[in-house]
């Protein structure tokens, strides 16, 4: 649900950015929802909607269009390129949009099994929104798939801070204090991150690890 809302958002944010918005933004934002239902559920039909929206001079929104339609497709470095080049368009909007661009971007390139570019556009996400707790994590995330825990306990730590009930955040740092043998702080924070998401099996697969690590002390 959340991630819907931040397309949303972002989709409402975009669309009055562009020119002739105050005649056409209803259209807009109507053509817009479409493409991005296609590019989850008709990724290469979305993927020529909004290369021919673009040419029609869609902007911002058609070019969004593009960049989820080629995460549908699998295509993630291509997609997170275009979200990375679309945080920095002078037709996206405010600096809000520019920050979930790059989260967005940070994700795709997390999909596409480069850590590295992932780290690189969630560093900038962060410079522009220090307090974002959907960025500390999936910085974290790229953290952790670098084998820099330590790094990643920082991350999560101020993901929380900013959003206590971040199951994500909370599940990861259970795994990193499992890790640095911290197994009564692993075992408070993965039954935190199954308070809020009771049947999650990778929160369950790490509620096991920690018990087995209890039972073998």
């Amino acid at each position: 649900m959340r991630s819907v809302l931040v397309v949303m958002v972002f989709m409402l944010g975009m669309v009055l950015m562009t020119p002739g918005a105050h005649s056409s933004s209803i259209d807009e934002s109507q053509r817009y929802r479409v493409c991005l239902a296609k590019a989850h559920s008709t990724p290469s039909a979305a993927y020529e909607d909004a290369i021919i929206w673009k040419n029609e001079g869609g902007a911002g929104p058609a070019r969004h269009c593009i960049a989820m339609a080629l995460l549908g497709l699998g295509a993630y470095a291509e997609g997170a390129q275009k979200l990375e080049s679309l945080a920095y368009a002078p037709d996206i909007g405010d600096e809000s949009l520019r920050t979930q661009a790059l989260i967005q971007s940070g994700e795709a390139w997390l999909q596409a099994h480069k850590p590295r570019e992932a780290l690189r556009v969630l560093d900038r996400a962060l410079e522009r929104d220090p307090q974002n707790a959907e960025a500390h994590t999936k910085r974290a995330r790229a953290l952790m798939a670098m084998e820099r825990p330590i790094e990643a306990h920082m991350d999560l730590d101020a993901a929380i801070r900013a959003q206590p009930q971040n199951a994500l955040a909370l599940r990861l740092r259970a795994a990193v204090l499992l890790f640095k043998k911290d197994l009564d702080g692993a075992q408070k924070d993965i039954e935190a991150a199954l308070a809020l998401e009771p049947e999650n099996v990778e929160a369950l697969l790490v509620r096991g690890q920690i018990r087995e690590a209890k039972r073998l002390q």
